[in-house]
């Protein structure tokens, strides 16, 4: 793609009119771009000092921001009890927080304890989903609840299978972040009493809808119009889906069978186009195309230079952009054809999460370094490389207007780019 034509994007994606709040996973759009994201001219050497930083617990949970208040969810005690907070942005202080128990330990202890589901943030009011499947309401001014289902006990007590596993209760514990669309809350359940995508009421928290029997994903859902079609496009631990928004029937599944059935890779939906990856296979993508009131599915390209693992990928203009999990490297590919227009160097790590701002990507590395970068469609140019988190972490790095939320271990900092 010529780097005229990726300049056109960028401009169109910085004068858009946007919010710098970062209110769910993923930020505004819930697709990796922060497009208010007010960053320096030229980057220091040496990262500031953080602005403030609080103890908030256990966890891989990202922040959210809205309205001038930061969002956070962490586990405060070893027998299980889980805290979410609400902070002020610019100070740091502690305005609410309220406690509940989820004694649940995952059975792979490199999963963690915590919870690592973002909060989302809809007008008043705010949505934690904790590690053992505790989905709350929150009032967003007082951090009063309004709701809660504990999907653990309501929702997952149900026989093992032969292997002796819940066969629905994702293994590492409850990580989609709650998407909110209109007046529902959409958070992938799992099993036959709340289905694998699930829809409950804004609202009261009453169950209005289920979808599938399947396991649930670690992964969110998205809702988006491929082939004209609006639908919920949702990983299940054993497919990825096109459910027909208007009655949540089945409009497509593409099998992706999953050790342990993890899918993790959230959807991503480019045009008429799904892209699919995970599990260190080869990224590929489906286009999807509409045949009366059916939706048929056609394989378009594969990349074995893309091999994904737990990090969701970025659409930036006609480019996707992901982190290759077997070399640590940042890969560019044509959404065209899944060509590969270039290749950063090696990170050093087996993780990280990263955010598009405008022509500027940001990326969190697992020993906790910052790392600022300028790219194009045809090469990737590195700008600095700040340690933002003394131990490091697995969370997602949060971007709103000129701060920066960084989760670390048992803590949450704040930086301010000036």
């Amino acid at each position: 793609m010529p780097r005229a034509v990726f300049s056109l994007v960028v401009v169109a994606l910085a004068s858009a009119p946007a919010s710098a709040d970062w209110p769910q996973w993923r930020g505004p759009n819930r697709d990796g771009h922060a497009p208010a994201a007010r960053l320096p001219a030229k980057w220091a050497e040496m990262p500031p000092e953080p602005t403030w930083r609080v103890s908030i617990g256990e966890g891989y949970a990202s922040a959210a921001v809205a309205g001038g208040k930061v969002f956070a969810i962490g586990r405060t005690d070893k027998d299980g009890t889980e805290s979410a907070y609400c902070f002020d942005l610019v100070s740091g202080k502690k305005l609410w927080h309220f406690t509940y128990a989820a004694p649940f330990k995952a059975p792979d202890p490199t999963a963690g304890r915590g919870p690592n589901a973002t909060p989302t943030v809809d007008r008043d009011r705010v949505y934690f989903f904790g590690l053992s499947g505790v989905l709350t309401c929150a009032d967003v001014a007082t951090g009063k609840v309004l709701w809660q289902h504990d999907c653990l006990k309501k929702y997952w007590d149900v026989p093992k299978n032969a292997a002796g596993d819940n066969p629905y209760f994702p293994a590492c514990g409850a990580t989609a972040s709650p998407l909110v669309d209109g007046t529902t809350v959409i958070v992938p359940v799992g099993g036959k009493k709340a289905g694998a995508v699930t829809g409950f009421d804004r609202a009261t928290g009453e169950l209005l809808w289920k979808a599938l029997d399947d396991r649930s994903s670690y992964a969110a859902p998205v809702v988006a119009a491929p082939a004209g079609v609006k639908q919920i496009v949702a990983f299940t631990g054993t497919r990825m889906v096109g459910l027909r928004h208007a009655d949540r029937e089945l409009l497509w599944e593409q099998p992706f069978k999953a050790h342990f059935e993890q899918t993790i890779i959230g959807p991503v939906v480019w045009k008429d186009r799904v892209i699919i990856g995970g599990e260190q296979r080869a990224t590929f993508a489906l286009e999807l195309t509409r045949a009366g009131d059916a939706v048929k599915t056609k394989q378009v390209w594969k990349s074995d230079d893309l091999k994904l693992y737990m990090t969701t990928p970025v659409v930036a203009g006609e480019h996707l952009i992901g982190f290759d999990h077997r070399t640590g490297k940042l890969v560019c590919l044509a959404l065209a054809d899944g060509a590969t227009a270039w290749a950063s160097p090696a990170f050093g790590t087996k993780h990280l999460s990263f955010v598009v701002c405008g022509n500027t990507l940001l990326a969190l590395t697992l020993d906790g370094h910052l790392i600022a970068a300028r790219f194009s469609a045809t090469d990737y140019e590195p700008l600095a490389r700040w340690k933002v988190s003394a131990k490091g972490t697995w969370a997602h790095l949060a971007v709103a207007g000129n701060r920066l939320l960084v989760k670390g271990p048992d803590e949450l900092l704040c930086y301010e780019l000036r």
